[in-house]
């Protein structure tokens, strides 16, 4: 596998689609079986989608936009489509300005959704520079202010005050940047903001209690040597406009990670690959190793605190933290032979025991999926790539009560 795609996101995303059988991308429908016994499709999305953006917007509805259909040149979608809870459907909304995957995705104060970044094409692609915004009110997406410089594998975060801090990426696929700005929605602009002690692309980021935000982990690329990942972190101050370096170290270096603040205030960060070979610190910059480890950021102590392991391994994972405080943990990355696969693993964390639990298998096998907290308490969790390295439409939804993934929301599986 070209090393360059061990640089960000995307590429890695490509990497494992571009190993598929030629001309075969998109995975067949999910079929059950209904209660008069015949064959139908479950609900799935409009369109296959992986390394996608998906938010809850405030009337409970989910926009999921953007992603790649093939993992190919051309392949990169504009399109957007709404999940409605009460009518349990989706359908299309308006299209973004600029086909994007793995663009960042965040909710502003006024209900609108900042869209920022990622890029336009997957295999040989532009990273984007540019942003917009999605006005549920309208269903309409238009161009907002530029970055000042593309990225990919970037971070953006609201603070108190209502602007995003958007930080480190990759401009070009192959290096990353310590370059960090500021979106206002007043103003409709960005401007920069200090810089990262290090360049970063693939790192995690959260807003603390304290209104400052903790970046961890990532790594970068074009380097002597290879590919280097990262155990420090640093914390953004938006009072001074800088950032500080986090004296402890974590307790693995991580790309391709999950976080999540937790209601306590402290920042679980989960899985991702390490450049060291594990219970070594031998660099291994050929073959980074996925990790089934996490860690807590405790912002009192300025420490981080190991946790219970995980069953398996999840790099490129997602973290969804559920109403009674603890995290579900889904999917990630696995090679089956020549092949980029998901898979089918999950887990919930739970704060009080300071330990994972398997939480079943998903219905399908997923990487780079979205998963999103709905307002009856399940997650939604939908596309991404499957068996085979092919993308899927198809869409599944977690069930804290039942602790097990269901093709169906509950409460349809329970009127039927």
């Amino acid at each position: 596998m070209n090393r360059r795609y061990l640089v960000a996101l995307s590429f890695l995303l490509a990497a494992g689609i571009t190993a598929c059988a030629p001309g075969v991308t998109e995975a067949p429908p999910v079929l059950l079986t209904n209660p008069q016994g015949n064959r139908v499709e479950a609900l799935a999305m409009t369109t296959p989608r992986a390394n996608a953006a998906a938010i809850r917007l405030r009337d409970g509805r989910v926009l999921i936009c953007g992603g790649t259909a093939t993992g190919e040149i051309g392949g990169v979608l504009s399109s957007a489509e709404l999940y409605d809870p009460v009518a349990r459907t989706f359908t299309p909304t308006g299209s973004m300005t600029v086909p994007r995957t793995g663009q960042t995705i965040t909710m502003l104060l006024d209900g609108r959704v900042l869209l920022t970044g990622g890029d336009q094409n997957a295999g040989y692609r532009s990273q984007l520079a540019s942003a917009e915004i999605y006005d549920p009110g309208s269903g309409a997406f238009t161009a907002t202010g530029s970055m000042s410089t593309p990225r990919e594998g970037h971070t953006a975060t609201i603070l108190r005050d209502g602007r995003v801090l958007v930080a480190g990426g990759s401009p070009n696929g192959i290096q990353a940047t310590d370059s960090a700005e500021i979106y206002d929605p007043s103003s409709g602009t960005f401007s920069r903001t200090g810089h990262l002690h290090q360049p970063r692309v693939a790192h995690v980021a959260a807003l603390l209690g304290t209104g400052k935000v903790l970046i961890a982990g990532g790594g970068r690329g074009g380097m002597p040597g290879g590919y280097i990942s990262y155990d420090t972190a640093e914390i953004y101050d938006p009072a001074s406009s800088s950032f500080t370096a986090v004296r402890a170290h974590m307790k693995s270096d991580r790309v391709g990670a999950a976080a999540v603040k937790l209601n306590d205030g402290r920042v679980l960060i989960v899985g991702g690959k390490s450049g060291r070979v594990v219970m070594s610190r031998v660099r291994n910059l050929g073959s980074l190793t996925p990790l089934n480890t996490a860690e807590i950021f405790d912002p009192e102590s300025g420490t981080f605190i190991r946790t219970g392991d995980m069953s398996a391994p999840h790099y490129l994972g997602t973290a969804t933290l559920l109403n009674d405080g603890s995290v579900l943990v889904v999917g990630g990355w696995t090679i089956r032979g020549p092949v980029v696969v998901g898979m089918r693993d999950a887990e919930v964390y739970q704060p009080e025991t300071n330990r994972f639990f398997r939480a079943g298998q998903t219905n399908v096998a997923r990487l780079t999926n979205t998963a999103t907290l709905l307002n009856d308490g399940e997650v939604l969790i939908a596309g991404g790539v499957a068996e085979k390295g092919l993308i899927t439409s198809s869409v599944e939804f977690y069930s804290p009560k039942q602790h097990r993934f269901l093709m169906v929301p509950e409460t349809f599986a329970a009127t039927e």
